[in-house]
């Protein structure tokens, strides 16, 4: 760190902290001990009910008859069915082997079975008939709905030319055959857990840039060249918080499409100008009054658990603001299943690509709120027990195909010790005592939030009021007395809402004090450039002005939540200036006849003295020497 740097820096420290500031590091404080306790219960939580790390366990291979490019796989208990397209050449018919396998999962390990779990005549009758009757048949992929198991098979050149053979699960996970009539049935949930509304006329606002009120709470338009997003109803300019160029710039106000969402404080934008192909999404934020663009929300968007946010296939964007877009391009990946571990922490969400076979699978953390790697594959399975299986397929057809083995949090059952153990955290519930966690993480995540989030200390005293009230257990001392940290944080909270208008204000003057020195430090500044310096007078008004403009950069050290840095920078500017201007001045007095200005001044008032009549006069003289005077002082 720089000596200038740490001299800043000491000032600021030096500076009489104000009430806003006290209240401000007792919300860190107690910030500080809520996480705390909430690592101690969190430690106290998985010595009770267990903890499955996500970790590779090792990686394994699938021996297939013929060679061939798999494509999906399904579990059922500790068997699963294998499907993949084999390359007939000159063979006459397509057999059940050269589409589908089933193998046994046990120690880790993939053991080969018969065909008796999926052994049904009118299956095998119209299996022939596929191949016999759609020459281009290829297999897609499997997909569980409900209780039914699907077969999935493309028949024509388009992915949604299918044919669907239709499975009952039974409880012992065998399987039993229904029909090959249910392809209307294979179908993806709502892809946007949101409903797109289309702006109407009555949402048109006039004026000189005229825009277009999303329920008047953020405000759109297309026009002047660019797309504009604004957080204010102000048609007399057209600067906003945000703005990207469009292709027509003489667009009109009515000649985008534009759409609408709003979740929480998140409101969705679904925009197309004038004469472009696609549409533009956009996420605005209304508490951090930011937008971003994130066209990954096209296809899918799905909600997270307990209002947190929403996960789209390349990542996530929360309420809060924080968000992740993972560098993925797999085309048009549509949201396809969402399966929760029993422990209630961790949701994974599955997107698939019907054209490339591919799956990404994000797993989304309740009580940490984010969302790790993303798995890429082209088929998986999850077994009862945890354990999860994924390949990725090569593009030649192989007889052995490498299968990932991991363990994963996601069991069917939830193995811990809540059932042997009496404790007040085992009565409590696993669930429960995570989603208490999940929420005590949010008034974390708010405490962490600048000053700029909108009613930030209005949220976290609500939320922290909804918490205390919501979970009888808090103050027990088997989960750690979250309620004391939190009780405080409400306290506090509380506190800075007051507090906090002054500092807005405070904040506002010294900002508009440091624009007017800042205009003030620029003038001079740009009249040394100009001078042409080649008059003694030019040097005394610069070098006044420069003394002038000095003392008002040094006064604004006394201003709360100024910029020091800035400051420090303008002084050091100033005095380089006024030391360079002084020695050219001290160059300029050492020329002959360089003072001639100051003697024909005297002179003159000489003279006008023994021409004064009245006091007035003599009254404005005597100002004229003693500013003459001053300038010779200088």
């Amino acid at each position: 760190m720089s000596e200038k740097k740490k001299d800043i820096e000491n000032k600021s420290e030096g500076l009489e902290q104000g009430t806003y500031e006290i209240i401000r590091g007792r919300l860190n404080k107690y910030g500080d001990e809520l996480r705390n306790s909430l690592s101690l219960l969190n430690d106290s939580r998985k010595s009770i009910f267990g903890a499955v790390e996500t970790t590779l366990l090792t990686t394994e291979r699938i021996t297939t008859e013929n060679k061939c490019v798999p494509r999906d796989m399904v579990a059922l208990g500790t068997h699963f069915i294998f499907g993949y397209n084999v390359h007939i050449g000159l063979r006459s018919g397509t057999k059940l082997s050269d589409v589908l396998s089933v193998y046994e999962y046990k120690g880790r390990g993939f053991h080969h079975q018969d065909y008796s779990l999926i052994n049904d005549d009118k299956f095998n009758n119209d299996f022939e008939e596929l191949y016999k009757y759609y020459k281009n048949t290829q297999f897609s992929r499997f997909a569980v709905i409900g209780p039914y198991l699907y077969m999935i098979f493309q028949v024509g050149q388009s992915e949604k030319d299918i044919k669907a053979f239709k499975w009952s699960i039974n409880n012992d996970n065998t399987i039993s055959y229904i029909d090959n009539r249910s392809d209307h049935e294979v179908v993806y949930p709502d892809q946007h857990e949101f409903v797109w509304k289309r702006t109407v006329r009555d949402m048109y606002k006039k004026g000189k840039h005229p825009h277009i009120s999303i329920e008047d709470r953020v405000f759109v338009e297309t026009i002047g060249g660019d797309l504009t997003i604004k957080v204010e109803d102000n048609t007399a300019d057209g600067k906003g918080i945000y703005t990207e160029t469009v292709e027509y710039k003489d667009q009109t106000l009515d000649d985008a499409e534009i759409y609408y969402a709003i979740v929480g404080n998140m409101i969705f934008l679904k925009i197309k100008p004038y004469k472009e192909d696609d549409f533009r999404y956009i996420i605005y934020n209304e508490k951090m009054q930011e937008a971003v663009r994130i066209d990954a929300i096209e296809n899918s968007c799905v909600l997270l658990p307990d209002d947190h946010g929403v996960i789209f296939p390349k990542g996530y964007y929360l309420q809060t603001g924080e968000s992740k877009v993972f560098e993925l391009e797999f085309g048009a990946m549509h949201f396809q299943r969402t399966i929760a571990s029993s422990n209630g922490e961790d949701f994974l969400y599955v997107f698939y690509n019907n054209s490339t076979g591919t799956y990404v699978l994000l797993s989304y953390n309740l009580i940490d709120q984010e969302i790790t790697t993303p798995t890429v594959c082209h088929g998986y399975s999850f077994f009862d027990n945890g354990e999860f299986c994924y390949f990725m397929a090569e593009e030649e057809a192989q007889n052995h195909h490498a299968v990932q083995i991991w363990q994963t949090p996601y069991k069917i059952a939830e193995h811990g010790l809540s059932s042997k153990n009496g404790s007040l955290i085992s009565k409590i519930g696993n669930k429960n005592i995570v989603r208490g966690m999940a929420e005590c993480h949010e008034i974390l995540n708010l405490i962490s939030k600048e000053d700029s989030y909108a009613n930030l200390y209005v949220d976290i005293v609500k939320k922290a009021t909804d918490i205390i009230d919501s979970y009888y257990w808090l103050d027990k001392e088997d989960t750690h007395q979250l309620k004391n940290p939190l009780e405080h944080i409400k306290s506090s909270a509380a506190s800075a809402i007051d507090e906090f208008d002054k500092v807005v204000k405070i904040k506002k003057n010294t900002k508009e004090e440091q624009g007017r020195v800042n205009f003030l430090f620029k003038e001079p500044l740009g009249e040394i450039k100009r001078a042409k310096l080649d008059h003694i007078d030019h040097f005394v008004q610069l070098l006044a002005q420069l003394r002038t403009i000095r003392g008002q950069v040094t006064s604004l050290k006394e201003l709360r939540y100024v910029d020091l840095s800035l400051v420090e920078e303008y002084e050091q500017v100033l005095s380089e200036q006024n030391e360079l201007l002084s020695n050219n001045c001290v160059n300029f007095l050492l020329k002959e006849k360089s003072l001639q200005y100051y003697t024909d001044k005297i002179d003159g008032f000489n003279k006008s003295v023994e021409n004064l009549k009245k006091v007035v006069e003599l009254n404005q003289l005597e100002e004229e020497v003693l500013k003459t005077s001053k300038e010779l002082e200088m």
